[in-house]
């Protein structure tokens, strides 16, 4: 094992400066003997003891990702959450930080995991099932919070504009004259960003033409086979009804719900988007590979990620207070969403 004063007989200078390099008091070490420092443990491939450097009442250098494990399906299997999570360890990494994933269905196990970690921050997903308030006072770090409405918000967060996205969604489908359209995706009594995306997309229906649009909602989590369920489902009513009552378009709350639809209509004999709609929200890079591409709302999760990261590392310096950003986002053209068929 590669020890510290290895790295600093490689980078020539002393085991002192090697260990205010790595637990980040340089502010009177040249810009130059950090770059030596900090290339002699990138080619030795030391790892540095965090719990020892902790003890020592130093930085960990460690910041946690929490997010909810879920039982019944694989740990940030969707796709918007594993990219998310990349992107969170490459701006981590960019600032010296590793990303340790925290995840449990239990509060009081994943509080104390961060505790016995030592981590520095975290930033903590809306998926956990506590409040952000709470988490503060028990688990004791400073964290930003991603995607979480309503009260009980302390620290800072970062967010997209769901409501705004949804609305948009909305708007361009009641221009395209649907008049009664499924949004899919899980209850919103138990999800803030749900919550957001389906009142900003029954708003944004109901401004076609100056009709009232009709929206009806269909509980499906989001994941591909959910999708397709929903999608088979309304590829029967379809057919057994002649297509009276059955909505014409689909708005799902995310991308590969959207996806899994589109495959449930085809291997019921719909086409989309001649006989049915559909609207995903996310953006993620497989809609692009659908023919035609999904039409859907595009969030900039990479920004995103650095932004929450940049929010803690600034207040684990005292450099920031706390900060509520709401990132825009923007309507992707695919081809996805046609005119209203006529029944």
């Amino acid at each position: 094992m590669v020890t510290a004063r290895e790295v600093a007989q490689r980078a020539g200078v002393s085991a002192m400066t090697v260990s205010n390099v790595i637990n980040g008091r340089d502010g009177k070490v040249s810009e130059a003997t950090v770059a030596r420092v900090r290339a002699a443990i990138e080619e030795l491939g030391y790892i540095p003891n965090a719990q020892a450097r902790s003890l020592a009442g130093a930085e960990s250098r460690v910041l946690a990702l929490v997010y909810q494990a879920v039982p019944q399906r694989a740990a940030l299997a969707a796709p918007y959450e594993s990219l998310f999570v990349g992107a969170c360890e490459k701006a981590a990494r960019a600032g010296g930080y590793v990303l340790m994933l925290c995840g449990t269905s239990d509060a009081q196990e994943m509080v104390s995991q961060l505790r016995a970690w030592r981590v520095d921050g975290a930033i903590v997903m809306a998926t956990t099932r506590i409040r952000p308030v709470d988490f503060m006072e028990r688990a004791g770090v400073p964290s930003v919070f991603i995607d979480v409405y309503g009260d009980g918000l302390a620290g800072s967060s970062v967010n997209i504009d769901d409501r705004q996205g949804a609305r948009l969604a909305g708007e361009q489908m009641a221009r395209a004259g649907h008049r009664c359209a499924l949004f899919v995706g899980p209850s919103p009594s138990g999800s803030a960003v749900v919550r957001e995306r389906l009142e900003g997309f029954r708003a944004g229906f109901g401004q076609g033409d100056g009709a009232v649009g009709t929206v009806r909602f269909g509980m499906a989590d989001v994941t591909f086979e959910d999708g397709v369920a929903v999608g088979v489902r309304l590829a029967n009513q379809l057919r057994e009804s002649g297509g009276r009552q059955v909505p014409t378009a689909v708005f799902a709350s995310g991308d590969i719900l959207a996806i899994g639809v589109i495959a449930g209509l085809r291997k019921g004999g719909v086409r989309v988007p001649q006989e049915m709609s559909v609207v995903g929200f996310d953006g993620i890079e497989a809609a692009t590979y659908l023919d035609p591409p999904l039409t859907t709302i595009a969030q900039p999760v990479e920004e995103k990620a650095r932004r929450a990261v940049a929010q803690l590392v600034s207040q684990l310096r005292g450099e920031g207070g706390v900060e509520d950003i709401v990132l825009p986002v923007s309507w992707r053209e695919g081809g996805t969403l046609g005119p209203a068929r006529v029944d």
